[in-house]
This record gives C-alpha cells, sequence and structure tokens, in this order.
C-alpha cells in the first residue's frame, strides 16, 4: 500500500469495527500542510467500489475533530484478492475544495494520480484487517505519495478471481 498523498503520518489507529469497512481496521492518517503537493495517489490497484461525498464541517486539519466532522470523500476499493481498501480525501478549514472525478467501476492503478484537495488537509488510508496489516511507517514521518509503502497486506492468490 503506497502513500495516496504527500505528508506526515499524523495517526495510526486501530478499531475493532471500522463503519466504512463493516470490519477491523486501521486507519493511517496523513497531514497535508499548505506546502506539501495536494494530489491524491492510489494506494493500489483494485476497482472502484464507492465514491462517496460528505458535506461537513471545515476544522482546521490538525484538530482532532477534522476526520470526523469535517466535508469528505470516501472511495472504497476492492482488489483482485477481493480486500477491500478505503481511501479518504478529508477537506480542512482552508482547503475547502475536494476534486475527485473518479467513477464506480473505474480501475485504480498503484501511484496513479485520481484526486487532489487543494491547500491544506487530512488524506486517510483505510485498511482491513489490522492483524494482517504490517505498518511500515511512524507517527510523525514524512511520506511521499505514490512513493511510500505504508502497510504491506498478504495477497491472498486464492481469493482472486
Amino acid at each position: 500500500m503506497v502513500s495516496p498523498a504527500d505528508g506526515v503520518i499524523s495517526s495510526i489507529e486501530k478499531h475493532d469495527h471500522h463503519p466504512d469497512l463493516d470490519a477491523p481496521g486501521v486507519v493511517i492518517r496523513i497531514f497535508l500542510s499548505v506546502l506539501d503537493v495536494h494530489v491524491n495517489r492510489w494506494p493500489c490497484n483494485g476497482v472502484v467500489t464507492l465514491n462517496r461525498h460528505v458535506p461537513g464541517r471545515h476544522h482546521d486539519a490538525r484538530s482532532d475533530r477534522c476526520h470526523m466532522e469535517n466535508e469528505h470523500n470516501l472511495i472504497m476499493l476492492r482488489r483482485d484478492d477481493q480486500k477491500v481498501i478505503g481511501v479518504r480525501q478529508i477537506a480542512g478549514l482552508i482547503a475547502r475544495r475536494i476534486v475527485c472525478p473518479v467513477r464506480l467501476d473505474d480501475r485504480s492503478e498503484a501511484g496513479a494520480v485520481y484526486g487532489m484537495i487543494k491547500f491544506g488537509s487530512s488524506t486517510e488510508l483505510i485498511l482491513p484487517d489490522p492483524e494482517d496489516a504490517e505498518i511500515q511507517v511512524e507517527v510523525g514521518q514524512r511520506v511521499w505519495g505514490g512513493e511510500t509503502v505504508l502497510a504491506r497486506l498478504a495477497y491472498d492468490s486464492h481469493e482472486a478471481s
């Protein structure tokens, strides 16, 4: 799973139940300052199964409330092995424009640009099954979109279709 954005890892959270996965998950959150490049990149190959825009507040992207209350765009991808991955673009205090011209059934290619958040914001990578996610980064680490490996997930070739 390559980083979907340039920025700094602001948190890594394990969830017993993540609502977007409807299962256990782990969220790697990346803070993008106004000085970062704000394009978003696909973390892996897959097919878009959901693209949902949710209106909301515009708290500062460094706020604890940002990821819960701010306007965001959620994309869910299904890998060939049927594992579901989420990527969430979150608007911030200054960043109030999310660009995401993605459609259902579009094919993602790891590292390719799929959208952007204008000015300052956060991007999340939502991974299934925290026990199987081998996290490769730590809080405070600078990452580069499409380049830095954030996590490794086993690829279940017997489940691939």
